[in-house]
């Protein structure tokens, strides 16, 4: 049963939500949720799936609010760009981290109920979240207190644990990618969403060497020269997460604005270099001591060497929630090896010797 106010789920016994009093429901009434008008509303995807319209798209694929025709309740229905359906290499990417999603079940990650082929396309069917995206409150609040954020990104750090035990490693951790769930202001639960620049551990063949994917802004050093991913380049792009959410910024980005002189591209060289080689600025969150220690925590997500990051969610975990209580953290841990990030890959060091070549360009001199 579902709260139709909070989007709380409760047990088939259960008739009202304990939180708010509303009366339970079976389903959510899919002519209450909103949705964008699209070309492709009436289309039904094997033979189950009738599209109601569009929630969002980006630069892979197409998310539709649809309704499952077993039943009537609403989903998420995910479907590849018309031009990619027919790139076989992009087609068994998605199918194989749909499957590998599917595998992992956790209250933090969102639920995938069903995946196919539909005319030779994949597609791919989630639970319908109600709620907002994290970017969509950090647009309102610019950022969050250490008490209304730490108790959101714990339970994103549980999801990508999850991920990580299943060998799926995101790669793409940014607040787009955090929902929250609940009415807006009062969300009671955070998932992480969208894995289409999922990396699998045992299908590393899919990825050319030379082709960087994620968000500019929050990628790892280890990503930006297509070196090989692992659970600690989640843990700095979730560290890149904390820095937005506690300080309302980010340390390195793209400048744009009238009397810009650099070109879309240089800009964009400009940011990796920066994550290849540039130690961040701390983000600047006080000086009472859980500030302090927030801000330690960051940091070590953020260190260019993955060995000297925390080794997995779980210990990042352990540290953001022991933050205000008695005890040493593993951040204030001295480093065992310079930050000095190493290319793994003959493409990985040639990317990197382009990038100081940009570094020196700008600044006169490489490093």
């Amino acid at each position: 049963m579902l709260c139709p106010r909070c989007h709380r789920r409760y047990a088939d016994d259960h008739r009202f939500c304990p939180q708010d009093g509303e009366k339970l429901v079976k389903s959510l009434d899919i002519r209450r949720i909103r949705s964008q008008p699209t070309e492709h509303v009436g289309t039904v995807i094997a033979g189950r799936y009738r599209v109601r319209g569009l929630i969002g798209s980006g630069a892979m694929a197409q998310v539709f609010l649809a309704e499952d025709t077993q039943g009537g309740a609403p989903v998420a229905l995910k479907l590849l760009e018309p031009r990619l359906r027919r790139e076989p290499k992009v087609k068994a990417r998605f199918l194989i981290e749909a499957k590998a999603a599917a595998t992992v079940v956790h209250p933090n990650l969102v639920e995938v109920l069903d995946i196919g082929l539909h005319e030779g396309s994949p597609y791919l069917v989630m639970e319908l979240l109600v709620g907002e995206s994290l970017s969509a409150l950090l647009l309102r609040d610019k950022r969050l207190s250490p008490e209304a954020g730490v108790p959101v990104l714990l339970q994103a750090a549980a999801g990508l644990g999850a991920a990580h035990g299943a060998g799926i490693v995101h790669r793409d951790i940014k607040p787009a990618n955090v929902f929250l769930v609940g009415e807006k202001g009062d969300a009671w639960a955070a998932k992480v969403v969208d894995f289409g620049f999922a990396k699998l551990y045992e299908h590393s063949g899919l990825t050319q060497a030379g082709v960087t994917v994620g968000t500019l802004e929050y990628m790892a050093p280890e990503q930006t020269i297509s070196d090989p991913p692992d659970a600690r380049t989640d843990v700095y792009g979730f560290g890149m997460l904390m820095y937005r959410v506690f300080s309302g910024k980010l340390p390195f980005s793209v400048a744009r604005g009238p009397g810009h002189a650099q070109t879309p591209a240089m800009d964009e060289a400009m940011v990796l270099a920066h994550q290849l080689m540039t130690p961040p600025p701390p983000p600047g969150l006080g000086a009472s001591p859980a500030s302090r220690a927030l801000e330690a925590v960051i940091m070590k997500c953020l260190r260019k060497r993955p060995e000297n990051r925390y080794p997995s969610m779980e210990a990042l975990s352990d540290d953001l929630g022991r933050i205000g209580r008695p005890g040493a953290l593993a951040a204030d841990a001295p480093l065992a090896s310079p930050d000095v990030y190493a290319a793994k890959t003959p493409y990985g060091e040639h990317a990197a010797r382009f990038l100081y070549k940009q570094l020196g360009k700008v600044y006169g001199a490489a490093p």
